[in-house]
């Protein structure tokens, strides 16, 4: 404590409040700083991985179209459907786990729908085959790593990715609503 002179008045000082709030202020502080590291770290390992070059996907499209064959004719097996597949957007990671998402149409009991699966050893493995969170980190990483597309579609999974469902779902873009074509 220290006492403070003014004139005929004397103030008495307290350096404990002074102190708590210099470390309060700077630990706040360090902890700012410790999380934008720690968001940039975090932001960099999870981007988006890049495109292959011309040379890599010369070499690497045959081996995945070699490897959608098989997943195909193992999906048209897992959803038998009597109607051609509906696929939306269909692609090959970096370690040739196939990815993409389908239309069930009824296979799975429910609605007709777009869903997401990916593969493991060439066996489609979808949402309900599995918990949920396995299927979610999975699904990340296949959509992080789209790197030899296989079939272009709709990344949107449900009813409005459908062909049916395009044509009756509302597309909301640039904050302005589109109804359904005419």
């Amino acid at each position: 404590m220290a006492v403070l002179d003014f004139g005929t008045r004397k103030v008495r000082r307290l350096w404990a409040p002074l102190v708590i709030s210099v470390v309060a202020v700077t630990g706040t502080l360090g902890a700012f700083v410790f999380t934008g590291f720690d968001l940039a770290r975090f932001e960099r390992e999870n981007a988006l991985l890049p495109s292959p070059s011309r040379v890599q996907m010369a070499r690497y499209r045959p081996l995945a179209q070699a490897e959608w064959r098989i997943v195909r004719a193992n999906l048209e097996t897992r959803l038998n459907q009597t109607n051609p597949l509906e696929l939306g957007a269909v692609w090959s990671t970096r370690t040739g786990q196939i990815c993409g998402l389908v239309n069930g149409r009824g296979s799975f009991g429910g609605l007709t729908a777009m869903a997401r699966f990916y593969t493991v050893d060439q066996r489609p493995v979808f949402h309900q085959d599995v918990d949920h969170i396995p299927f979610q980190k999975a699904w990340f990483q296949c959509q992080r790593d789209q790197y030899v597309m296989l079939h272009d579609g709709t990344q949107e999974p449900g009813f409005c990715g459908t062909e049916l469902g395009r044509r009756r779902c509302f597309n909301v873009r640039n904050g302005a609503p589109e109804g359904p074509p005419e």
